[in-house]
């Protein structure tokens, strides 16, 4: 009998590469992190930086209940990826079907190309969950195109966006001026955006405490478009 393939995303095997470089820019070779994916599509990302962090405690989540078999396809023989979980991530995290295991204990929070794809509610649900999975200190990686400052540019970034616009109205690029202040309502602070390829971006967010003293977790950044 033949074994079922599991599907890829074109999108996915193209930012993989840079994604990591990203993640291996603030991680370095980080041992034992504990990080959760969400909007793991087809498990490609989970298993290529699972593959890199292989100490890593890795749990990829997503919404759509027909790919989490192709997650497990993907990440068959990573013992660090752990089974994937059906989660609306719109929903508040006591109304999920699972509890996480690390609960306010993830160093890394992971959410690739989900933002423009998705209702504002996810968007939203993302920060206000990620407030409780995250350890203080804790990072958050989002991926995908956005607006900076009300503004979509190129015009390829306009076409996408009108384009997902008339596949579903509530779709439709971010700014990150808007992610910046529900990430500061849930406790994150917007430390970095860096600049990808197809004019993508990658948005770091830190969990902080809620404490004055909070500046004293962040670390000393790259070079990059820091935020204050």
């Amino acid at each position: 009998m033949t074994e079922p393939k599991a599907k890829c995303y074109p999108s996915a095997s193209r930012n993989e590469k840079d994604i990591l470089e990203v993640l291996k820019q603030f991680l370095g070779r980080s041992d034992k992190i504990k990080v959760f994916e969400v909007a793991a599509g087809t498990g490609q990302h989970a298993k290529a930086f699972a593959s890199h962090f292989s100490s890593a405690s890795w749990e990829p989540t997503e919404f759509d209940g027909s790919l989490l078999n192709d997650i497990k396809l993907h990440c068959k023989s990573m013992k660090n990826v752990k089974t994937p979980q059906k989660v609306d991530i719109s929903k508040n995290l006591e109304d999920w079907e699972f509890t996480p295991q690390y609960l306010a204990k993830y160093d890394v929070g992971l959410c690739v190309n989900m933002i423009h794809i998705s209702p504002i509610e996810c968007t939203h649900g993302l920060f206000k969950n990620m407030s409780k999975l995250l350890a203080f200190g804790g990072l958050l990686f989002t991926y995908g195109p956005y607006a900076v400052d009300g503004v979509i540019s190129p015009q390829s970034n306009v076409d996408f966006h009108n384009s997902l616009k008339s596949r579903n109205p509530k779709w439709g690029l971010r700014d990150i001026r808007f992610l910046k202040k529900i990430s500061k309502e849930n406790g994150l602070k917007l430390e970095m955006v860096v600049d990808m390829p197809s004019n993508n971006k990658t948005l770091v967010f830190r969990r902080l405490p809620p404490s004055s003293e909070s500046d004293k977790l962040l670390l000393t950044l790259p070079n990059g478009n820091g935020l204050d």
